[in-house]
């Protein structure tokens, strides 16, 4: 094992000898069985006395502080490169903002600051130390099948590792959650309608006209070559890495009724690795512009989002006919416009997975105008989900499915929330607003 520094040999405080031994380890286990007999107690804090607490928060604490800050200083850096504080610290267009002075306490600083207080690592005890347990015991038992067994200090060592690694991601894990859940919850607001004067990130030319003229007419429209070819090359990656790391879940009570058997995850632009997702990020980006662009030219009234849905497809997936929202109180979720971008190769009508667009269903506003709704079943085309390709469709009026898929596919959806009305009325009506 690697010597440790003089200055670790010579401490003895009370944090270090909680370390030696496996004291921890065998702690949060004991804890952990307690738990198993008695369910109906709170997890972690209310199970732990309080000397343990105490001296596990202050491990913790040193755990942060030591080596000049090192694991502090990393938990800036993926925070900063991961949820985009800085670029969403004040707008909601995906422009960044002016370079923030390192003496202004920004975002990242703020949630960094508050989720290493004392007090927030007491809270936090419990599941960080009962993660770092379970993966201690699985690398000791791991070793122990290879023939290799550590010693006292190799084991504090090791321990010591596993709890830092699990401090940072659970830290990491609340500062993406809050500063996502104020997105989320911002972006119900009117002030964040997506007003194309107020977009400054580019132009606002990615749909053609055939596009926008379908999503206003048929009730769908399709844009292929959306973005560089490069740009879907490293989305494919990025989204194989997401697939290989077990983030796609499938919604279970779905697949129990035969609705659908794709797997998915949700994921904010605040939430990408800039490192690690550039694809992503760069997509994202083209996508967020999406609703500024179509209220400049439709006047749809939508606003911005930035909170994303990934679809992976495995051979033999499908997801039955369908509605993304409705005009009824019960039904009405907000969703306007759906936008899905695939990004899948080489795909051919025998790979199957298209989406099947049914015939536009009249509104309220069509239905009061006296329009006539299409046949329950009657398509309207089956749409290849081929790489590069962004489809828009109307949320609330179009009916669609995923046909089996022959192979795996891909795709990532941006619902646009927006009001009904605007630009869902027949020729020569009007909503005031």
């Amino acid at each position: 094992p690697t010597p440790r520094p003089a200055r670790c040999v010579a401490r003895h405080s009370e944090q270090q000898r909680a370390m030696q031994g496996g004291f921890l380890d065998k702690k949060i286990s004991k804890e952990a069985a307690e738990r198993a007999k008695n369910p109906a107690k709170t997890p972690g804090k209310k199970e732990w006395d309080e000397r343990t607490l105490d001296t596990t928060v202050k491990v913790l604490e040193e755990i942060l502080k030591e080596r000049n800050g090192l694991a502090k200083n990393d938990l800036e850096r993926r925070v900063r490169s991961g949820t985009g504080v800085r670029e969403f610290k004040s707008k909601c267009c995906g422009a960044p903002d002016e370079p923030v002075p390192e003496a202004e306490q920004d975002t990242a600083y703020r949630l960094i600051t508050e989720y290493t207080r004392p007090s927030a690592l007491r809270e936090s005890v419990g599941p960080i130390m009962e993660w770092a347990s379970e993966i201690f015991g699985n690398v000791k038992r791991k070793g122990e099948a290879a023939g290799q067994t550590m010693d006292a200090e190799t084991e504090v060592k090791v321990l010591r590792d596993v709890v830092k690694e699990c401090l940072i991601r659970h830290i990491l894990k609340l500062i993406n959650s809050t500063n996502s859940g104020a997105h989320a919850s911002g972006s119900t607001d009117a002030g964040l309608l997506a007003t194309p004067q107020g977009y400054t990130a580019g132009d606002l030319n990615s749909l053609g006209s055939d596009c926008i003229s379908g999503l206003m007419t048929k009730g769908y429209g399709i844009q292929d070559n959306f973005v560089e070819e490069t740009i879907i090359q490293d989305v494919y990656r990025e989204m194989e890495m997401i697939d290989f790391d077990g983030q796609f879940m499938q919604v279970q009570q779905q697949k129990m009724t035969g609705h659908r058997t794709d797997r998915i995850c949700w994921v904010n632009y605040e939430g990408l690795d800039r490192e690690k997702q550039p694809g992503l990020m760069a997509l994202f980006k083209k996508m967020i512009s999406i609703p500024f662009e179509l209220n400049k030219k439709c006047s749809l009234y939508l606003q911005a989002s930035a909170s994303f849905h990934l679809a992976c497809y495995p051979k033999e997936a499908f997801y039955r006919k369908h509605v993304d929202g409705g005009y009824e109180a019960e039904l009405n979720n907000g969703r306007k416009i759906t936008a899905v971008f695939y990004l899948n190769k080489d795909w051919g009508s025998k790979d199957g997975g298209q989406l099947r667009v049914y015939k536009r269903r009249p509104n309220p506003f069509e239905q009061a105008a006296g329009k006539e709704a299409p046949k329950e079943d009657e398509v309207d085309e089956d749409i290849d989900p081929e790489g590069g390709r962004l489809v828009l469709f109307r949320s609330r009026d179009m009916p669609h499915e995923v046909l089996t898929s022959k192979r795996k596919r891909y795709a990532i959806s941006l619902w646009l929330m927006g009001p009904p009305g605007p630009g869902d009325q027949p020729d020569g009506h009007y909503t005031s607003t």
